[in-house]
């Protein structure tokens, strides 16, 4: 025959110190399921405080580290860092070449050269074919490369840049105006006469990584050169 103590069942026994002992195990299990209970509520309603941006910028870092091909998720990601609306700090966009890790409908540089799809078919962010852009606050200047046949042949444009509008809030709208180009096959450099102009606008930005859209819908992520090499092997 078995009594309930305090919602524990607890068996028929003769000796009260045996209650005793049991009624105090007792209380000691519901404590502690209780502070486990309140620990968990605490750290949701920490994580629930955090930027949804934030949240999606590590889970994307981590997937391009990890070279997922869960694509879907990948999207899911970038649509919310789309949202961010964070401050624009036009000093974030320098640091060197940024490499496009991930591609998502058509891009502007895919006009003069087929390796703006810096995603392979099988992981986020590996490819021979690379595609990266180089802004430079300082004096405004944008250099776009990509390869064609891995780094034997590059392309490349130069040009200037200048945000449009209202630059508080992400997303900026930027003009970039291309005046001039290049190829770079097997040592050898040839002019290439690439004039224009093009928008695009900085959705998300911070110290490595970045998600741009262009007017036709187009969205390309990119990160730091230097710090995507410190990411990924070195055979990548």
């Amino acid at each position: 025959m078995q009594n309930t103590v305090f919602g524990c069942r607890v068996p028929q026994l003769s000796s009260s110190s045996s209650l005793e002992a049991r009624r105090q195990a007792c209380h000691q299990r519901r404590h502690i399921a209780a502070k486990a209970f309140l620990k968990q509520i605490f750290q949701s309603f920490q994580a629930s405080k955090r930027n949804p941006a934030d949240l999606a910028r590590a889970e994307l870092l981590e997937a391009v580290r990890e070279g997922t091909s869960d694509f879907q998720q990948v999207s899911d990601l970038v649509d919310t860092l789309l949202e961010s609306k964070l401050p624009f700090k036009e000093q974030l966009l320098g640091g060197g070449p940024w490499q496009v890790v991930y591609t998502r409908g058509p891009l502007l540089w895919q006009g003069f050269t087929a390796a703006g799809n810096a995603l392979s078919k099988r992981r986020i962010g590996r490819s021979k074919n690379k595609a990266s852009q180089e802004y430079n606050p300082a004096d405004r200047s944008v250099i776009n490369r990509g390869d064609i046949f891995g780094e034997s042949v590059r392309v490349s444009a130069c040009g200037s840049y200048e945000p449009v509008g209202e630059t508080k809030t992400m997303p900026v709208l930027v003009k970039a105006e291309i005046e001039r180009g290049e190829v770079c096959a097997f040592g050898k450099s040839v002019p290439l006469p690439i004039r224009g102009a093009g928008y695009v606008s900085i959705a998300y930005l911070d110290d490595c990584l970045r998600v741009l859209q262009d007017r036709r819908g187009g969205v390309a992520v990119q990160l730091r050169e230097d710090i995507l090499r410190q990411m990924l092997p070195a055979n990548e």
